[in-house]
């Protein structure tokens, strides 16, 4: 199953928060509230977002805060993902994979994944935050189940 985590998921929230508020500088307890993330979480993911990413700039001081540092339609999902999840793969055995397969001596799926795995990146990099926040239909399927955007 291909599934982002936790962290990830409350991520594209909190981004979500700041793309809707653009120019705004919001408070961790800001963010908690309008989120329903607990403080604790949005303080901790706030901090992952500044040190992993460039989506949102920390202000300090009695007024500060975070404000979005990207416009939402620049944010791809597979950036946000990668930002905290790492690299999207379906498998380990990838090109550059540094873990050893003990199948690898006979595998015939050697090398196949990688093209799955660029497939599905693709997919995710064509999707911006703005996307996720429309309320237009972001994926079309046409008449042979084909999904277009």
């Amino acid at each position: 199953m291909l599934k982002s985590s936790k962290m990830t998921d409350y991520a594209e929230v909190c981004l979500g928060m700041l793309a809707r508020r653009p120019g705004d500088i919001m408070s961790a307890t800001e963010l908690s509230k309008e989120t329903g993330l607990t403080l604790y979480t949005v303080q901790k993911l706030l901090n992952l977002l500044v040190s992993k990413s460039d989506f949102i700039k920390a202000n300090h001081g009695a007024f500060g805060g975070y404000i979005l540092n990207r416009n939402s339609s620049e944010i791809s999902v597979v950036e946000i993902i990668e930002a905290l999840d790492g690299p999207i793969t379906l498998t380990s055995c990838i090109d550059k994979s540094e873990s050893f397969c003990e199948a690898s001596e006979i595998c015939f799926f050697s090398g196949k994944w990688n093209k799955i795995n660029k497939i599905i990146r693709k997919s995710l990099n064509d999707i911006y935050l703005k996307d996720l926040l429309s309320y237009e239909n972001l994926f079309l399927i046409d008449d042979n189940n084909e999904v277009f955007y």
